[in-house]
């Protein structure tokens, strides 16, 4: 970073990554039952006839062994050359041996298989979970708790938007101290250069009040909710007297920031992101809704991820959840923009560990270097060539164990500084018409009642060739 570089600044997800917070596992628990989402649902069916759920600590062994992983994603990210190499490994969780590519920090010219990457040194940091406690009683006047989550995911809790730091209003409340337990970390950025700002919405009391039925994961499983999602106006129980949203429901591209309507976010958090960080002035940020018909699930970043901008000799391109396909009408904005919509390979496996608290949607949970590498899950052999093919430089890591912790590669990463700006990349919207819709009704009809499109329905992907979505007028 140079003298007059700013420590905190990220408008997108692409830029130029040069200091990244990676999560931290110590001491992570199983956490209480949670009004927002079934965190603790048995997803074995054969584990289900014996265990309802699981809550507590986490075995020291499972810890250890996914912060092992977290170490490995650190070291290659400070590495500055690399070799991806054909491994097959046995995965213990599903006893199944899968072939992966590997990434090694030691390059070896002779190695006839591997592929040797140059990359920049990202400055790297870690979550600060040394000394906190997530096995004892918490309580507000609002709930109580006894196990909460842990660190891992920083990027749920906290976002960059330009030079402010955010802490996401969750309304989990077993995250609910989440993001003050980075607070040692933030404050020698905030205290290094006065040009970084600091803010934390108002936090919402996480009671059974904010919630239309609290009860709801104990009677349905979120895959029997997402089949009547859409069919009741994409309502979730989640209701709208407080701001909530989670860091991980937003996705930045320059002046404009995509937003998830799902069950950890309501529309009075994506009214207060344009009451606070809206305006007409060059660093004044546009906020959109995005409604995506099959999944209610928390967080955007396994649905929608750009890959790079526009530019004068090309298309952008924005990397589309094949199983979770959005709106037409939405999608719009990228297609009037010059941005080219291709649906991500699906998964290579949908097998996972029997406490798995992810989806295996998270093969496109990844982390962009920069316009042109990113950073992918090792087992994702469809993606890792499905991107190289696209002429990027891929390097992978092992991170399968993270997805019982709560993530992917995107979810463990917040990235604090990126070399980047607040450019438009969507010059071509009517933005005050987006903002004037009324959302009031959208809990007892469908968004837009008047221009309902029918939601993309493509066949599935079976090659790693692009395929531009194609979308009805």
């Amino acid at each position: 970073m140079s003298e007059t570089s700013i420590p905190v600044n990220s408008w997108t997800e692409w830029g130029q990554l040069e200091l990244v917070c990676v999560g931290s596992t110590q001491g992570m628990c199983y956490p209480d039952y949670d009004y927002v989402a079934p965190h603790n649902e048995v997803l074995d069916e054969c584990m289900r006839n014996y265990v309802t759920s699981f809550v507590g600590p986490r075995p020291a062994h499972r810890i250890q062994m996914a912060q092992q992983q977290l170490e490995n994603l650190s070291n290659i990210l400070q590495g500055e050359s690399v070799q991806v190499k054909n491994v097959q490994e046995m995965d213990q969780d599903i006893n199944l041996l899968l072939e992966r590519k590997r990434t090694f920090l030691q390059t070896d010219a002779n190695e006839k298989d591997g592929k040797v990457l140059q990359k920049q040194r990202v400055e790297v940091c870690r979550s600060p979970a040394d000394g906190k406690r997530f096995d004892h009683c918490i309580q507000t006047p609002f709930f109580q708790s006894h196990f909460q989550l842990g660190m891992s995911c920083p990027r749920d809790m906290l976002i960059t938007l330009g030079n402010t730091i955010v802490e996401a209003p969750t309304a989990c409340h077993t995250r609910y101290f989440e993001a003050s337990y980075y607070r040692d970390m933030i404050y020698p950025l905030y205290t290094k250069d006065k040009r970084v700002k600091w803010l934390s919405p108002p936090k919402p009391t996480c009671s059974k009040t904010m919630f239309d039925d609290p009860e709801i994961w104990e009677k349905t499983s979120m895959t029997a909710f997402k089949n009547t999602f859409a069919l009741n106006g994409y309502k979730t129980s989640l209701n709208e007297k407080e701001i909530a949203f989670d860091a991980a429901d937003l996705i930045r591209m320059g002046k404009d920031v995509f937003f998830k309507k799902s069950v950890s976010t309501n529309y009075k958090g994506v009214d207060w992101l344009r009451r606070t960080f809206g305006g007409d002035g060059p660093e004044g940020l546009r906020f959109h809704v995005m409604h995506f018909p099959t999944s209610p699930d928390l967080h955007l970043d396994s649905t929608l991820i750009p890959l790079r901008p526009p530019t004068a000799g090309s298309e952008g391109l924005v990397l589309i959840n094949q199983n979770r396909p959005p709106l037409t009408n939405e999608l719009q904005i990228f297609l009037n923009n010059d941005w080219k919509p291709i649906w991500c390979p699906l998964p290579v496996i949908n097998k996972a560990s029997p406490v798995a608290n992810c989806s295996p949607n998270l093969n496109m949970n990844f982390l962009s270097l920069n316009e042109r590498s990113c950073i992918i899950e090792e087992c994702e052999l469809p993606l890792y060539h499905f991107l190289d093919d696209l002429g990027f430089d891929v390097i992978t890591c092992p991170l399968r164990v993270l997805n019982e912790f709560g993530g992917g590669i995107h979810c463990v990463t917040w990235d604090i500084r990126r070399n980047d700006s607040c450019k438009d990349y969507f010059p071509n919207q009517d933005y005050d018409e987006e903002c004037n819709r009324d959302m009031s009704n959208a809990f007892d009809r469908p968004p837009y009642q008047d221009n309902v499109p029918n939601p993309i329905n493509l066949p599935k992907v079976s090659t790693y060739a692009t395929q531009k979505i194609q979308t009805k007028n």
